[in-house]
């Protein structure tokens, strides 16, 4: 009888074969994802992936030439449907001759069903060249073709995001490319783990040079191999080509006087005079000057940060010095204000502790959500969400001291977010509402004391007078 089976379903669960291919996958990994290995190590692990691959291929093989001899290569659940399909179409059949036909197929898949062939091999013709060293030899011009064109395109697509690539690690990776290149062109990279225009000029160069020296050995070297191998042999640090060239980059009248008007505009927030620009594009030129661009092997370092440079000279004004003391003690004031605004009290050393922060890059309105952040404790969900979204204590206490205000015939500005009655129009759970809160307030012992309770008083009694009759 026929069995439901198909040669690939037979390599799939035979258990020589899927061993293989386990073992054959580890050694691949191991050694694509090998770093920092010696060239010995290197490979031992090509020789160990090689050997899987012929073993892996030696098992899919036997396991084939067993699967012709023993299994019927016809799938049985492929007839069965076919059949079914035919029987449907007869529905449709334009004539009888078309009927004859659509029967006549059906009869013949129902033979196969019970009389299944062996399994035969596709067999492939290939026509007989005339010059079998000339086909030879065209063979293996594509495959040099199409091995040149891998690494062609390989090396452009690594060039195109070189940058992303070393953003995207971690430090500690950073650290490690920084060393290999260190050791494989005799460099001087910062082994810090941070990105630097330096650590992609000196990986845009490995990466040419790999590319390089896999077309001349014929082989798409791995990157990682190539920089164990040019750190060993010492090939790309020796050589004319590897010596230092020194250039200068010295900005022209245009370039300077425009930089010199950004940075004054920056930190000064005006624009220079023209004594000034003449003064600061001399203290530029010369600083350009001793500070020139050092490249080797393609590689270049060193150079003027040329805004930094001009911010620095502007900072040590006695203008820029006033600003700056004057812009922390707005900022101090501005901190001061959130604090009052929120019921928050701060002495005079956190004001200057929050304002250095400022001054240091932090955004003041991190400073002022960690003040309002103090003033939600104890308040209902509401009221910190409000808080949360930038709203002041005050603001949401406005339309209670107002009513308080009136009540106890106050000036707004005298009742203190602090203030006993005032807090008890937020409780930890809920708000009260302006009913309740009124009614709170005539309780206040500063009540009394107002014209709106002498009123009350005159009112109740008046009404007992003539309730008795005392009073028309």
């Amino acid at each position: 009888m026929a069995q439901n089976i198909t040669l690939q379903d037979y390599l799939n669960n035979d258990p020589s074969v899927k061993e293989a291919k386990k073992i054959l996958s580890e050694a691949t990994k191991s050694l694509t994802g090998a770093r920092n290995v010696t060239p010995e190590v290197l490979a031992e692990l090509r020789k160990i992936q090689t050997t899987a691959q012929n073993t892996y291929n030696k098992l899919v093989s036997n396991a084939t030439e067993y699967f012709k001899k023993n299994y019927i290569g016809i799938s049985t659940s492929g007839i069965s449907d076919s059949i079914a399909k035919l029987e449907e179409s007869k529905k449709f059949a334009p004539n009888q001759d078309a009927l004859d036909s659509i029967e006549t197929s059906i009869n013949a898949l129902k033979e196969n069903l019970k009389n299944p062939k062996p399994y035969v091999e596709p067999k492939i013709e290939i026509k007989k060249s005339k010059d079998k060293t000339k086909e030879s030899n065209t063979d293996q011009s594509k495959e040099q073709t199409d091995l040149i064109n891998k690494i062609q395109t390989q090396y452009s697509e690594q060039v195109a995001v070189a940058g992303q690539r070393i953003a995207a690690m971690e430090d500690t990776q950073r650290i490690v490319l920084a060393k290999d290149l260190n050791r494989a062109y005799n460099l001087n990279l910062p082994i810090d783990g941070k990105y630097s225009k330096e650590l992609k000029s000196a990986y845009v160069t490995a990466l040419s040079d790999n590319y390089v020296r896999s077309l001349d050995f014929n082989r798409d070297i791995p990157f990682e191999e190539f920089l164990i191998t040019a750190g060993n042999e010492g090939t790309y640090r020796s050589g004319t080509a590897g010596e230092p060239s020194i250039s200068g980059s010295i900005s022209d009248p245009t370039k300077a006087a425009s930089l010199i008007n950004t940075v004054f505009k920056s930190q000064l927030n005006r624009d220079p005079t023209a004594a000034e620009i003449t003064k600061y594009t001399k203290i530029l030129n010369t600083a350009e000057k001793k500070n020139p661009f050092k490249t080797v092997k393609g590689i270049t370092t060193g150079g003027l940060d040329k805004e930094q440079f001009l911010k620095d000279q502007v900072a040590k004004l006695p203008e820029y010095a006033k600003k700056k003391s004057d812009k922390t003690a707005l900022t101090g004031q501005s901190i001061a204000g959130t604090a009052r605004a929120n019921g928050v009290t701060l002495n005079q050393d956190q004001v200057n502790s929050f304002a250095k922060r400022v001054q240091d890059g932090e955004d003041i309105k991190v400073i002022n959500n960690e003040i309002r952040s103090i003033a939600g404790l104890g308040m209902p969900d509401n009221v910190k969400k409000l808080l949360n979204e930038g709203v002041d204590l005050d603001a949401i206490y406005s339309p209670y001291r107002n009513l308080m205000a009136s009540i106890l015939e106050l000036n707004p500005e005298s009742i203190d977010l602090k203030d006993p009655t005032l807090r008890l129009a937020f409780g930890p759970d809920k708000e009260t509402t302006i009913y309740d809160f009124e009614k709170a307030l005539r309780k206040d012992y500063r009540w009394q004391y107002t014209d709106n309770a002498r009123r009350d008083v005159s009112n109740v009694a008046l009404k007992v007078l003539r309730d008795f009759g005392f009073q028309a």
